[in-house]
């Protein structure tokens, strides 16, 4: 337990009055005169504030949930659901290396360093005073909520509604935790729409027809191999479409798979990458950690078939048969296609003024966006990538890369994954296509939600 004002007992049990009363944005937990909160983040009075710059937010876990946000002191409170990430595996202090970042850092609000210029407590950093908010907040919750919560990476929010007013989705989420996170992003964090449902009551084949699946064991044991860290807000729908199709199958390529995660998802989901990807091949990616976060697999995939086609030179690869086979053919077709992409530049056939601007802006020194056709072959041949072949892409403004260089040499491509959504990392490698380390990943996300989350 963590002695700072404010927190209570971690195992403190639910107030049955206060959860069946309705709680307004002006509550007196949350009152509008309070005082602006300190630039950064703590936790008072049962409640997580995060603040920076007029932005401020406000968000108690128990005994009812309760997000609130406002932009300007002379602002109304207003209901939001949180998006980012609230409850982590937790980690006492004395038990970190110097230096070295908790996993899965809240929001990852870096940004908020440079604001944080006073603290109640001169003793921490701005990186403990960030984790002591959020472990506060953790220690708030019910303890088998907090548990059940901390898998998932980012939109616990819904799951956390669930929990709260339906008596029965604690098991539900300790049988089948993808099943329960889905289910709670589908009823949208709607107190009345949980109660009155009570979806938990309801057996797990049953629930696969509120989700618009067959009502079939085989489903819900195709729930229970998605590994919670990868799913999302963001990619839940296309995890059910890519079971809905499978389950369509006389024979569903997920079956034979140790587990389900956002690689193996991603590449099912992309027509192209799924008939060029075997079945050995699937089983390699569902075995990758660093696939659970983000699909990496699949764009070296969709990458090495695109440039074939444009070359149309030499043996064409139709399926590959390991991650192994598909590195080697990418690595020999990206090497034509440099030299390809330097001779068309040198005929004037691609122009660097026709790229458009980048949406987000750089940070020099550290994350700069390439901004010419040459630009991006320069960074392909000096990273050993296919980086130069994104550059029609690029010029139709759907991707656009960047070069990183903090906290260590990478390439990085942003995409907008959906019509609605903002600009997201689509792949973030070292030389020759190595994955990054944690901390240049934290670093870059960090970045993109200064721009995405709060503006």
């Amino acid at each position: 337990m963590i002695s700072e004002r404010g927190i209570e007992n971690e195992t403190r049990p639910h107030d049955p009055v206060a959860e069946n009363r309705e709680v307004d944005v002006d509550d007196r937990s949350m009152p509008l005169s309070a005082p602006t909160a300190e630039p950064g983040f703590s936790f008072t009075n049962g409640a997580l504030h995060l603040v920076k710059d007029s932005v401020e937010m406000r968000i108690t876990g128990s005994p009812v949930p309760r997000a609130v946000i406002r932009r300007g002191r002379g602002s109304s409170w207003q209901p939001f659901i949180p998006e980012f990430r609230l409850v982590h595996p937790y980690r006492p202090e004395k038990d970190r290396k110097p230096g070295k970042r908790a996993p899965g850092n809240q929001l990852l609000f870096d940004f908020f360093d440079e604001a944080t210029t006073r603290s109640p407590d001169r003793n921490l950093t701005p990186a403990q005073r960030r984790k002591r908010a959020f472990d506060s907040f953790r220690f708030s919750l019910p303890k088998p909520f907090a548990r059940v919560l901390e898998p998932f990476r980012t939109h616990q929010w819904p799951l956390l509604m669930f929990l709260t007013h339906d008596p029965g989705a604690l098991e539900l989420t300790e049988a089948n935790p993808a099943l329960a996170f889905i289910l709670a992003q589908k009823l949208g964090s709607d107190r009345e729409l949980i109660s009155s449902l009570g979806c938990s009551a309801l057996r797990q084949r049953d629930l696969m027809e509120v989700l618009g699946l067959p009502s079939l064991t085989a489903a819900v044991n195709l729930f229970r191999k998605i590994d919670p860290a990868s799913i999302s807000g963001d990619n839940w729908t296309a995890m059910v479409d890519v079971l809905k199709k499978e389950l369509s199958e006389s024979k569903s390529r997920l079956s034979h798979l140790p587990s389900i995660n956002c690689g193996v998802v991603e590449i099912l989901a992309d027509p192209v990458a799924s008939r060029a990807a075997s079945a050995n091949l699937l089983g390699e990616v569902a075995r990758d950690r660093s696939e659970n976060y983000r699909g990496r697999v699949v764009h070296m995939i969709t990458s090495t078939l695109r440039m074939q086609e444009e070359l149309r030179t030499g043996e064409r690869c139709r399926q590959f048969a390991s991650l192994d086979r598909l590195r080697a053919a990418h690595d020999e077709i990206s090497g034509h296609y440099r030299r390809r992409v330097r001779q068309l530049i040198e005929a004037n056939e691609i122009a660097g003024h026709h790229f458009f601007s980048p949406p987000i802006p750089g940070i020099p020194g550290r994350i700069e966006p390439v901004t010419s056709a040459a630009g991006l072959v320069d960074e392909g041949e000096e990273q050993g990538n296919c980086v130069a072949s994104y550059a029609t892409r690029v010029s139709e403004g759907h991707t656009f890369i960047y070069r990183v260089l903090y906290p260590e040499r990478a390439t990085l491509s942003i995409v907008i994954k959906t019509p609605f959504g903002g600009w997201e990392i689509g792949e973030l490698e070292t030389r020759f296509n190595t994955d990054a380390s944690p901390e240049t990943e934290d670093y870059v996300q960090a970045w993109l939600d200064r721009h995405r989350n709060l503006v």
